[in-house]
């Protein structure tokens, strides 16, 4: 119930999204009225010239005919030219008002499944822009003026109405063959290509590791195995839709010919003129276009139909966020009530029934082996992992319904990989926030103890580091996160083994980060394995198998979990385990 809800929420949004330029659509229906009317200036001119010029040879008349038909044709191409910018802009306020609702539903699917992460919604929305601002939509606002040619045809003989009907009738029908013909070939080529850019953009974003390995060519025919899938499905689509296309023509011009010999022969019975039977075969010709058009264009139409389909479960997957009273900014207290989570998409919990909380100004360290679930429990307190049961409450409130617009600017994180965005180290620090105050990216900088490594390199701040970071060492990327997380004096700090790419002066910097957060109040998690992390934490938390082994004062759970004292190392309770902490 609730999710055909949402379906119908997405598909009027989508309706709605095109009836927000409604006032557009009736312009150009407006303006094709009158294109189809100048249309059928062709078919007049030349019913006058046969009829008219040639039997009185009047030179006057035939040079008065063609100036108007001049000026008529030049009227035709005025309105052509606007009825396609009107399309154009019906496709730019489409795409300006769903694109950030796009750019949602893609961020949520990557969420939902990280694993197939993709940009699908925005390139539906693209590709539905074009579909608008194609010469497909003309032909589509063109097809309920063809009943005006037939109307004309009739009026000039009901045999030349007749014929265009039947060929009407038979293009239509040729068009339901064609959409059964082709759908599963079609929708099967579309999928393949999406994955065969998957697989490119993959191969591309780790080409030094497939060189290093030796892995380039095992990644290629990977790549080139889903291409060919593809390009197979491509052609037999093709294939299809081009013989229904070629028939079509060919029918069509058929039909022109044919409509010449029926108007011969009702030229011979005296029941029509030479001018009506060269009129009717223009006339046929154009009531027929539109038609023609939508078959010839079928592969267009089709995929069109996909990307609104693909859209709207988008959508329908990534609901609008629904306004909220503004609350106050948190203080940093944490309540976690038997929280169950696991990987989004997956029924198998990785946490199982975590309860803790924590005050402003607490330090907690995040003990355990490499699987044991502390880079899961970061995914859950930040919100990227939705828990399966249980709750996990800030200053009281249910994370669930906070707004990630309004929580994540309160929240520092740093996951395991830095993760940066292509742009500047300013950017990245400021979270590409345009009206960010220089001197608070560089007093995130300073906390981060980043600032000087900063100012070292070729433009500063303003250095750009490329795609993911790609000019920047494994440490200053992770010194920049690390700032970037602490940008704003965020009260409620997740860190996720910040130091495993530091050097010394990296995690002094580190320490005295988490000391002066400490200081002002702020909650700080820290997922570690090296002990001399947990310098400042007041609290420690040994995780081991998704489940809570050990949790409370730092002092008290040291003394369980070290094996001696002055031990170097510190080691879960899981027995055998060799692994560091």
């Amino acid at each position: 119930m609730k999710r055909d809800a949402a379906a119908e929420a997405s598909s009027s949004e989508l309706a709605g999204a095109l009836s927000a330029s409604r006032g557009v659509f009736w312009h150009a229906g407006g303006f094709s009225l009158f294109v189809n009317l100048l249309m059928l200036a062709g078919p007049l001119y030349m019913l006058q010239v046969y009829d008219r010029v040639l039997a009185s040879q009047s030179i006057p008349t035939l040079v008065a005919l063609t100036v108007l038909i001049l000026v008529l044709y030049g009227t035709l191409g005025v309105l052509e030219w606007a009825r396609s910018g009107l399309f154009s802009v019906a496709a730019s306020n489409f795409e300006g008002l769903l694109g950030p609702r796009a750019a949602a539903a893609a961020m949520a699917q990557s969420l939902a499944d990280p694993g197939r992460a993709s940009d699908r919604p925005i390139r539906d929305l693209r590709q539905l822009r074009r579909f608008i601002a194609s010469p497909v939509a003309g032909a589509v606002f063109d097809a309920p003026f063809s009943p005006l040619f037939l109307v004309v045809l009739f009026m000039l003989h009901p045999l030349f109405g007749l014929w265009a009907v039947l060929g009407a009738v038979i293009l239509v029908a040729t068009s339901a063959l064609n959409e059964r013909a082709s759908a599963r070939l079609t929708k099967e080529s579309e999928d393949l290509e999406r994955a065969s850019a998957l697989r490119a953009a993959e191969m591309t974003r780790n080409a030094e590791v497939l060189k290093a390995l030796g892995m380039g060519e095992a990644a290629r025919r990977r790549w080139q195995n889903v291409f060919d899938g593809g390009d197979t499905a491509f052609a037999r689509s093709g294939r299809i839709l081009s013989g229904f296309s070629s028939g079509t023509k060919a029918f069509r011009l058929f039909l022109q010919s044919a409509i010449l010999g029926i108007g011969a022969w009702l030229v011979i019975k005296g029941e029509a003129t030479p001018g009506a039977m060269i009129a009717a075969s223009i006339l046929m010709g154009r009531a027929i276009a539109p038609l023609e058009q939508i078959v010839g264009q079928w592969r267009t139409i089709a995929g069109a139909r996909e990307n609104w389909a693909s859209l709207k479960t988008a959508l329908a997957g990534a609901p609008a966020p629904a306004a909220q009273m503004p609350l106050p900014p948190i203080r940093g207290a944490l309540r976690v009530e038997n929280a169950v989570a696991g990987p989004p998409g997956s029924n198998a919990p990785v946490l199982k029934g975590l309860t803790f909380s924590l005050d402003p100004g607490d330090v907690l360290g995040v003990l355990g082996p490499s699987a044991a679930g502390k880079s899961s429990l970061a995914r859950v307190l930040t919100g990227a992992w939705p828990v399966m049961s249980g709750h996990v409450r800030i200053d009281g409130a249910d994370l669930s319904t906070l707004p990630s617009e309004t929580l994540g600017p309160q929240i520092g994180y740093l996951p395991q990989q830095a993760d940066l965005l292509s742009g500047t180290v300013r950017d990245n620090i400021a979270r590409f926030r345009e009206n960010a105050a220089p001197e608070a990216i560089i007093a995130a900088a300073q906390s981060a103890g980043c600032h000087d490594m900063i100012l070292r390199l070729a433009k500063g701040y303003d250095t750009e580091i490329g795609l993911g970071g790609a000019y920047l060492s494994a440490g200053q990327r992770q010194r920049i996160g690390l700032a970037r997380a602490l940008f704003g004096n965020p009260n409620l700090i997740i860190l996720d083994e910040p130091n495993s790419n530091l050097d010394g002066p990296g995690e002094q910097a580190l320490q005295s980060a988490i000391g002066a957060a400490k200081a002002r109040g702020a909650t700080v998690i820290l997922i570690a394995h090296r002990p001399n992390a947990i310098l400042h934490c007041t609290k420690l938390m040994v995780i081991d198998e998704g489940r809570i082994r050990e949790f409370g004062p730092a002092d008290e759970v040291l003394a369980k979990v070290m094996p001696k004292p002055g031990a170097a190392n510190i080691r879960t309770l899981r027995p055998g385990d060799g692994g560091h902490v």
